[in-house]
């Protein structure tokens, strides 16, 4: 399935769901919510949709076909869209993503809009963009976060 099929067939919800399965699923709860927020940080300053945040092209890896977690997201997506999905095996994810979305959860980012894994920031191949950072970088679970 295309970004573009994800984007007709699935909600704002379900693709920030799916996001945060294929980002942060193994992180603990505060890293999850981390990763919601961003997600909900780029969609204010850039004025666009949550699923258009989500699906750009190379903004969230997990959403790259040629990531791992690609097939587990496209798995959960077709038995979304075929009604037979059970939440129970990710129903903290599920909390983050409702509390996020109904502003009950604060913001733990404190704005940032970028992040990526510890030992990609603090290595020598850590991405150009995010030599500069704008502001300080937060250590949440495995992840930084950033402005940049």
């Amino acid at each position: 399935m295309t970004n573009d099929e994800m984007k007709k067939e699935l909600s704002e919800s379900e693709i920030m769901f799916l996001t945060i399965i294929g980002e942060a699923r193994g992180e603990p709860i505060e890293g999850q919510v981390a990763v919601a927020n961003v997600i909900m940080n780029r969609s204010k300053i850039r004025k666009q949709y949550i699923k258009d945040v989500c699906l750009a092209d190379r903004q969230f890896s997990c959403w790259n076909q040629n990531d791992p977690n690609r097939r587990i997201l496209d798995i959960l997506a077709d038995e979304m869209m075929k009604g037979g999905y059970n939440y129970d095996k990710y129903k903290q994810i599920q909390w983050v993503v409702d509390g996020i979305l109904s502003n009950k959860l604060k913001d733990n980012t404190k704005g940032r809009d970028y992040y990526m894994t510890t030992s990609l920031f603090n290595s020598d191949s850590k991405p150009s963009w995010s030599k500069a950072p704008k502001t300080t970088p937060i250590k949440i679970g495995s992840h930084i976060f950033l402005n940049v």
